[in-house]
C-alpha cells in the first residue's frame, strides 16, 4: 500500500502533467475561437501548473528533517508556495480584468462559440472537480498546506470555467459582450480565492497564534498532575507540524529530576491532543504565600551551603512574629566556624523570605556517610527479633508486626520495623504511631541502638 508520505508527491506531480496538457488545450482553442474567456482561462491554467510546481517542489522540501540550518525543520516551505501561490493568482486576475473592461469599452471582439470549446470547456469541468476532491482530501490525510491551498485554487478553477462556458453560451445567442463579463467574473473569482490563500498562508509565515491549538493544549496540560498553573502558551505552524513553548508553575522544591520527568510527562498529554506539535516546556517554581515551610525549604535550597533541611517549625507568636526552628545537615568535615558563617547565612536567607520571623533557631547537624558497614544478625538475634514484635503487636493501634530486621554495626544493634496499621488514619497519625513504636522498644530493650519504625497499610 502506498505510504501517506509519498502520495502527497505523487499526487503533485500528476497535477503538473494534467495542468500542462490543459495549458495546451486552452491555449488551441481559443486561438481558434479567438475568446477571451477560454484565454484567460488558459494563462490562468499555466499559473496553475507554476503552482502546482511549487506545491511539488514545497512538498518535497517540507518532509526534510530538521538538520543545523533549519533546527525547525522545513515545513514553512509549504507555507511559502502556498503565499506565492496567491500572489501569482492575484497578478493573472489583474491582467484577465485589464483586458476584459479593454474589450467592453471598445464594444467587444469577434468570438466563435464552436462545439470543440464547449467539450473542452465540459471536460476541464470535469478534470478540475476531480483534482480538486484529490488534492483536498490527500491534503487533509498528510496536513499539507500547500495541498489544501492548491485544491482551493481547483475549485477557482471549476467555478471560473462555469462562468466561460455561460459567456460562450451568451454569445452563440447574440451577445457579444458575454465573453468579456465571463472573463471578467474569472477574475473576480481567481483574486478572491487568491486574497483568502495569501492571506492565510501569510498569516503562519508571520507567527500568526494558532487559537484553537493553544486552547486544547492549554486543557491537555491543565490535566496534569503536578502542574499548579499553566503560565502561558504559545503555538504556531510550520507546514504540516506545530510548533510551541508552554511554562508551566510547579511546586517551589521540586527537584531536578523530578522537574524532567514533569516536563515529559506535559509533552505526553500535549501529542494526546495535538500529534503533530514540538513543545518546549519551561517548568518554574510557584510562590503560595501560605505555604511557609515550603517557602523555608525553597530559601534554604537558594542559600545553597545547607544540603538538608528537615524537622522544621514554624510558632506563630501571640503577636504575629514568627519562632523559626529547623536542623540543617552539614558536611561533617567542615569546622565550626564555617558551619557558623553558613548557618548565618542561611538565617539571612530565612529573614528575607519571611520578614515576620524574630526568632530562628537552627542546630547543625553532621551528614552521615553516605555508606555504612553493617550486618544483617536477625537469624542470628531471632529472640531479640521475636520480643521486638511482641513490642510492637502490643500497641493498641497496630493490626500485626509485619517485619523486623536486626542489623549490627560495629557492636551496635540497628532494629528496622514495619507495622500494619489501619490504612484510613491521616500520615500524621501514622508518624505518631512510628514514633512511639520507637520509644517502647528502646524502653523495653535497652541493647537495641536505634530503631526505626514504619508504618505501612
Amino acid at each position: 500500500m502506498e505510504s501517506l508520505a509519498k502520495r502527497p508527491e505523487r499526487v503533485a506531480l500528476g497535477a503538473v502533467f494534467i495542468g500542462v496538457a490543459l495549458v495546451l488545450a486552452k491555449l488551441v482553442v481559443g486561438v481558434l475561437t479567438g475568446s477571451l474567456g477560454i484565454l484567460s482561462e488558459a494563462v490562468h491554467s499555466l499559473f496553475d501548473v507554476a503552482a502546482s510546481t511549487f506545491t511539488l517542489v514545497a512538498i518535497r522540501t517540507a518532509r526534510k528533517p530538521a538538520d543545523r540550518e533549519h533546527p525547525y525543520g522545513h515545513g514553512r516551505a509549504e507555507n511559502v508556495a502556498a503565499f506565492a501561490e496567491g500572489i501569482l493568482l492575484l497578478i493573472t486576475a489583474a491582467g484577465i480584468a485589464v483586458e476584459a473592461i479593454r474589450r467592453l469599452a471598445t464594444g467587444g471582439a469577434i468570438v466563435n462559440p464552436a462545439g470543440y470549446a464547449f467539450v473542452l470547456l465540459i471536460a476541464t469541468l470535469a478534470i478540475e472537480s476531480g483534482r480538486a476532491f484529490v488534492l483536498r482530501r490527500v491534503g487533509r490525510l498528510a496536513s499539507s498546506e500547500a495541498m489544501l491551498a492548491d485544491a482551493t485554487n481547483r475549485i477557482s478553477d471549476v467555478l471560473a470555467t462555469v462562468g466561460v462556458l455561460a459567456g460562450l453560451a451568451g454569445v452563440r445567442m447574440g451577445l457579444t459582450w458575454a465573453d468579456s463579463v465571463a472573463a471578467l467574473l474569472v477574475a473576480v473569482i481567481i483574486a478572491r480565492a487568491a486574497a483568502q490563500l495569501a492571506w492565510r498562508s501569510g498569516d503562519i509565515l508571520i507567527d500568526r497564534a494558532a487559537a484553537e491549538a493553544e486552547r486544547q493544549l492549554r486543557a491537555a496540560i491543565q490535566d496534569v498532575s503536578g502542574v499548579r498553573e499553566v503560565r502561558s502558551v504559545r503555538v504556531r505552524r510550520s507546514g504540516p507540524n506545530l510548533i510551541g513553548d508552554a511554562s508551566i508553575a510547579t511546586r517551589r522544591m521540586l527537584s531536578v529530576e523530578a522537574a524532567g520527568a514533569l516536563a515529559e510527562d506535559v509533552k505526553r498529554h500535549a501529542r494526546s491532543v495535538l500529534p503533530t506539535l514540538e513543545l518546549s516546556v519551561l517548568v518554574e517554581g510557584q510562590e503560595r504565600q501560605g505555604d511557609l515551610v515550603e517557602r523555608i525549604h525553597a530559601a534554604a535550597a537558594r542559600n545553597g551551603d545547607v544540603r538538608d533541611l528537615h524537622n522544621v517549625t514554624v510558632e506563630r507568636e501571640a503577636d504575629g512574629s514568627l519562632h523559626l526552628t529547623m536542623h540543617a545537615k552539614l558536611p561533617g568535615d567542615m569546622t565550626l566556624a564555617t558551619a557558623s558563617r553558613a548557618s548565618a547565612g542561611l538565617e539571612q536567607a530565612l529573614r528575607a523570605e519571611l520578614p515576620d520571623a524574630t526568632r530562628i533557631d537552627v542546630h547543625l547537624e553532621p551528614i552521615e556517610p553516605h555508606v555504612v558497614s553493617g550486618e544483617d544478625v536477625t537469624a542470628r538475634r531471632a529472640q531479640l527479633a521475636a520480643r521486638i514484635r511482641e513490642i510492637v503487636e502490643s500497641h493498641p493501634e497496630v493490626r500485626r508486626c509485619v517485619d523486623v530486621e536486626l542489623s549490627d554495626r560495629h557492636q551496635r544493634i540497628h532494629a528496622h520495623v514495619v507495622a500494619e496499621v489501619a490504612g484510613d488514619i491521616s500520615l500524621e497519625q501514622a508518624h505518631r504511631i512510628e514514633t512511639e513504636l520507637e520509644e517502647m522498644i528502646r524502653r523495653a530493650l535497652p541493647e537495641v541502638h536505634e530503631v526505626v519504625a514504619r508504618a505501612t497499610a
